[in-house]
């Protein structure tokens, strides 16, 4: 019939209008005499046994795939209706179904089912509509299908299986950790699988993840606190563990997905800034790790947990708290030759400028670099000045670079004294226009005591527990009126020092009466009944900021930020000429985040000031 048509089909039917060719005609007939009349049965038949497949009954799939494509053939043989008969006759029909088959199912699923079991489950009928899609149904509806499938299974149902359901995200991530790890993770990677073509599906997931890392964050703060310090270095060790544990999370399961590294910063930064406690522990945490003779330096991976520490502080808002403890710290183990190990101290400060920037950081430096010239110092000196008995290193430090402290005037044994003027005539010659004062309360010294005549040690001690014993070279007994006036160290030092030399375990000096408080009257004097195998015998010093609140911030900080906030509005105005209050106020802000943030209250009285 084709070829008798031909002639018609190429040159009578282009020239008329309402005529169509052979092959058209054709189908239109077929649809409008055959189509028309039986597609409802056939639709419902063809759905009928996606459905029974659905349930688990094998079905024909090649059958099924030449129904289907009726539809989408017809179509594509009528000019201008091509796919319309397939969207319109079964593609909405099978939508339809497939969201109150799987509406019914996914109901009756959840209520039978734990969370982790509901997504084995959601992620087989997934993978089974895929697969139809795959064998026998029209690749059209491959988004109104899949769409209907997982606002149906998941989206509908995202915070009741998740957030509500006791086997939810917070028991999963609970399990992330022992016997059953392995397990939740997987079940973590199927929530990934699932939720990422859903729409607001991660988002929701980051969401509920930030919630239960802030809540075992604040816990472990929480029991800290109630600890009261009985290990000062678990909170900071469980906040390094809690930040592997979904860190690793966030890169196996996750995928590395922004949303959830974003939600993991968010929630580290929410409970580690509510208050100033992690701060200070965190800098009492890295003092310890580079510490000489730390159990923590020798008993850990040092650049790894250097790496952990930079990474809590880079957390933290306010970080001019955190740099003054550490700067604290630092000049603590330089000044005393504490430090486990240069390079350790110059690679945590490579790190921290990584970090942080070059502002801070470079005081840091200064310091080291202070510590190598006074060593320079030092040898050039004794070449110069071989007459003197007593040994003495200073370290001369840059005021600036340093940590701002109180310089007590003490008064010093004459052989101390003669030593120390000579260091001071040989630096001014050197460096002239500078000034050079003594801070005792920072050094240390080795004193040799005779105890008795059978017993002669060398004691390390702190520079003020020197000038107490210094003391006894000319009386035996003296009381603690007598101390203050011939030493002129402050009374709450001098106790801390004392106290310290006749704690029970060191019993370097005896106390009458031997009680823990001291009173003026109250009479010291070296220990002839004093014995220790060791030759040379370190003595410790009682912290007089034992009970110091951790939580507490020093008033300095805050002098420091009236200047940083000063010199910041100095700096936009000096730049922009004039400017409104409120953009101003946001111009500082913008400029100071970095060390902290300050509230738009004190802007305003620092403008009102200058």
């Amino acid at each position: 019939m084709t070829r008798m048509f031909m002639y018609l089909d190429r040159f009578h039917v282009p020239n008329s209008e309402d005529l169509l060719d052979l092959t058209e005609q054709g189908h239109t007939l077929y649809r409008q005499t055959v189509f028309e009349q039986f597609k409802a049965t056939a639709r419902e038949a063809i759905l009928g046994c996606v459905r029974r497949e659905r349930d688990g009954e094998e079905q024909d799939r090649d059958l099924l795939r030449d129904s289907i494509a009726v539809f989408v053939e017809l179509g594509n043989k009528l000019k201008k209706v091509e796919l319309q008969i397939y969207k319109e006759d079964f593609h909405k029909a099978l939508v339809a179904q497939t969201k109150q088959y799987y509406k019914q199912k996914s109901r009756f699923w959840l209520d039978q089912q734990t969370c982790p079991e509901y997504l084995i489950q959601a992620e087989k009928c997934v993978q089974d509509e895929e697969g139809r899609l795959a064998s026998y149904i029209d690749k059209y509806s491959n988004d109104g299908l899949m769409t209907a499938t997982r606002d149906e299974i998941l989206k509908n149902h995202q915070d009741e299986l998740l957030l509500t359901k006791k086997s939810g995200i917070d028991s999963i991530l609970e399990r992330t950790v022992g016997t059953e790890a392995q397990a939740s993770r997987e079940d973590l990677s199927r929530i990934y699988r699932l939720y990422t073509p859903v729409p607001e599906g991660n988002p929701k997931v980051a969401e509920a993840i930030k919630a239960h890392v802030c809540k075992l964050g604040m816990g472990f703060i929480e029991a800290s606190k109630a600890a009261k310090d009985a290990d000062a270095h678990k909170l900071i060790t469980q906040l390094i563990d809690l930040h592997d544990r979904f860190l690793k999370i966030v890169k196996v399961q996750f995928q590395e997905e922004a949303v959830y590294h974003k939600a993991l910063k968010e929630a580290f930064e929410t409970f580690i800034n509510k208050e100033y406690y992690v701060s200070a522990l965190l800098a009492r945490y890295a003092n310890d790790l580079l510490k000489k003779g730390s159990k923590l330096s020798s008993s850990t991976n040092l650049e790894n947990t250097m790496d952990h520490v930079v990474m809590l502080y880079g957390y933290i808002r306010d970080k001019d708290i955190f740099e003054r403890d550490y700067q604290m710290y630092l000049a603590s183990r330089l000044l005393q030759n504490l430090s486990e190990s240069e390079q350790s101290e110059r690679s945590m400060i490579g790190k921290l400028k990584n970090e942080a920037g070059y502002h801070w950081t470079s005081k840091l430096e200064d310091m080291f670099k202070d510590i190598q010239r006074s060593k320079e110092l030092m040898v050039d000196f004794k070449k110069k000045y071989t007459d003197f008995e007593t040994e003495l290193n200073v370290s001369v430090c840059t005021t600036g670079a340093w940590p701002e402290a109180s310089i007590q005037p003490v008064k010093v044994p004459s052989d101390i004294g003669m030593v120390s003027e000579a260091f001071k005539t040989y630096y001014l010659s050197r460096f002239s226009g500078r000034k050079l004062r003594y801070q005792m309360n920072k050094g240390k010294a080795d004193v040799q005591v005779q105890f008795n005549a059978k017993c002669k040690k060398i004691l390390t001690c702190s520079t003020y527990q020197m000038l107490i014993m210094l003391l006894f070279n000319n009386k035996k007994t003296i009381t603690f009126k007598e101390m203050l006036d011939l030493t002129g160290i402050p009374r709450e030092e001098l106790e801390a020092a004392v106290l310290s030399m006749a704690h029970p375990k060191i019993k370097v000096m005896r106390k009458a009466p031997n009680t823990k408080d001291i009173s003026d009257d109250h009479k010291f004097q070296i220990n002839p009944g004093y014995s220790n195998p060791r030759a040379k015998v370190s003595i410790p010093t009682l912290s007089i900021k034992a009970n110091k609140d951790p939580n507490k911030v020093d008033p300095a900080i805050f002098t420091l930020r009236r200047h940083q906030m000063d010199a910041a509005i100095v700096r936009i105005m000096k730049a922009r000429k004039t400017l409104k209050h409120p953009d101003l106020v946001t111009e500082v802000v913008k400029q100071l985040r970095g060390r902290f943030t300050p509230k738009p209250v004190d802007i305003k009285k620092r403008i009102a000031n200058l």
